[in-house]
């Protein structure tokens, strides 16, 4: 199947299921209020590690308990850097947010951030002691460009999940440049610099800066940005000037949470469904993913499935701090048995469209969308959620979201001829943002999805 837009075709008949997987899509969206007011009763989220996490995993317990399943939580712990303020934003001469990756092992911002006139050093790079001679950055934002490496050692990461968010995946620049960039630190500090933002010739994809020696923790708080934003920036202080503001912290948390099963009945041959339980620390998390924990609580609960066999249904926990559940899932569980694994992640995004992504399984929920008549386009295997270590794995997986692996995204013109909406809008506006609460969602585009994953559901558990 050819990659981009695809319509499916109208067969004029609808799924035989239908009026049972509507029943499940309203089950669904009690779940999500369910979910929504546990986040407001413990701090506004529902992060892995902390109270709103617990007792969304005890809801979903008590609901699987009711109905007769047996359920286990596979415990796990890790080190979670928290962005408690990530703030990178231009102020003159326009306002507007520059996306950033903070850098860890530096000094926080004073309360309220750091608003500067933007400098930059006379040889770019800041990084020798002749750097600022002759230009005055006391109390202003330093703008340094990062050295090209010059040894091996640089690399690609996955950091987080969930589409991308704060970067699914980073540039870790070398030990070589990240010398240079300790240097560039220091001698910025020396001549009075409040924050420094680093940016690498050329490259717009996020990068990590990792400083860990002595004496780092007391260097100016720092971000990367891309290089088309420095850009940008440097053309308006060749102009009018321009003044940004900085203000970041982080946070280094040990991690203590859970991934919670059901234990199949049969365990020779199994399908995995899947959808992460957690949200981010900032946010309740509704559409991502209450909507998908909330509708595969319903697909579980459903009449006639619970006794299926060959059946797992699994919520991970960590997956916004990346995919730390499935993870460790496919790490320490049996994998022999596993046929496919089906992920449910953002089904019920504001602008939604309606996307299908897998390597094989993905022909259940085409399938369905033939057989209904409903519009799909394909997204990418890739997509940075949980099927991405079954994949690593070589375990066949399947998904279907409302956000085309990329929340954030602006709808195009031909999308929102296809699925309605809004075009120029992204799919999500309040993605991993406090906003993402029950009026966050779509109904029709959950129920869509929930349609979809039943008869998924069902294809294979018979």
């Amino acid at each position: 199947m050819a990659s981009g837009l695809v319509a499916s075709t109208t067969l004029g008949a609808q799924a035989h299921s239908a009026p049972l997987a509507g029943g499940i899509s309203r089950q669904a969206t009690q779940h999500l209020l369910k979910l929504n007011a546990i986040a407001a009763r413990h701090g506004g989220n529902r992060a892995a590690g902390l109270p709103g996490f617990e007792y969304s995993a005890r809801y979903v317990e008590s609901q699987l308990h009711r109905v007769g399943f047996r359920t286990r939580r596979q415990k796990f712990n890790y080190t979670r850097i928290d962005h408690l303020r990530a703030t990178v934003e231009q102020t003159r001469p326009q306002r507007r947010a520059i996306p950033n990756s903070p850098a860890e092992g530096l000094a926080a911002s004073t309360s309220g951030g750091n608003t500067g006139e933007l400098v930059a050093p006379r040889d770019a790079f800041g990084d020798s002691t002749e750097s600022w001679t002759g230009t005055d950055a006391r109390g202003k934002v330093a703008l340094v460009q990062l050295r090209p490496n010059a040894v091996r050692g640089a690399r690609t990461e996955r950091v987080n999940g969930c589409h991308g968010g704060r970067p699914s995946s980073r540039h870790r620049i070398a030990a070589d440049q990240t010398e240079a960039a300790r240097q560039a630190l220091i001698h910025a500090r020396e001549a009075g610099a409040v924050a420094v933002l680093f940016f690498l010739d050329q490259v717009d994809f996020p990068i990590g800066l990792l400083f860990d020696a002595p004496g780092d923790i007391d260097l100016p708080p720092a971000a990367v940005i891309f290089s088309s934003d420095a850009t940008a920036l440097r053309r308006d202080m060749g102009t009018a000037g321009a003044t940004v503001r900085v203000d970041l912290e982080l946070r280094e948390r040990a991690i203590e949470t859970f991934n919670l099963l059901t234990v199949p009945w049969d365990t020779t041959h199994r399908n995995v469904f899947g959808a992460h339980l957690d949200s981010v620390p900032t946010g309740p998390g509704i559409d991502d993913n209450a909507s998908g924990s909330g509708l595969l609580l319903s697909l579980a609960l459903s009449a006639g499935i619970r006794k299926s066999h060959g059946i797992q249904f699994c919520w991970w926990g960590g997956e916004e701090d990346g995919m730390r559940g499935s993870q460790r899932y496919v790490e320490t569980e049996d994998l022999k048995s596993i046929n496919g694994y089906f992920n449910t992640d953002m089904v019920a995004a504001p602008n939604y469209v309606i996307s299908v992504y897998g390597n094989g399984p993905q022909r259940h929920y085409i399938d369905h969308f033939s057989a209904t008549g409903q519009t799909w386009i394909e997204g990418p295997l890739d997509g940075m959620s949980d099927q991405i270590p079954f994949l690593d794995k070589g375990i066949p997986v399947a998904g279907v979201d409302t956000v085309h692996s990329a929340p954030a995204r602006l709808k195009s013109e031909k999308e929102e001829e296809l699925f309605g909406g809004t075009a120029g809008q992204p799919f999500d506006p309040n993605y991993h943002a406090s906003g993402d609460t029950i009026s966050n969602i779509s109904a029709k585009a959950l129920s869509i999805c929930t349609a979809a994953s039943y008869a998924a559901l069902r294809a294979v558990a018979h």
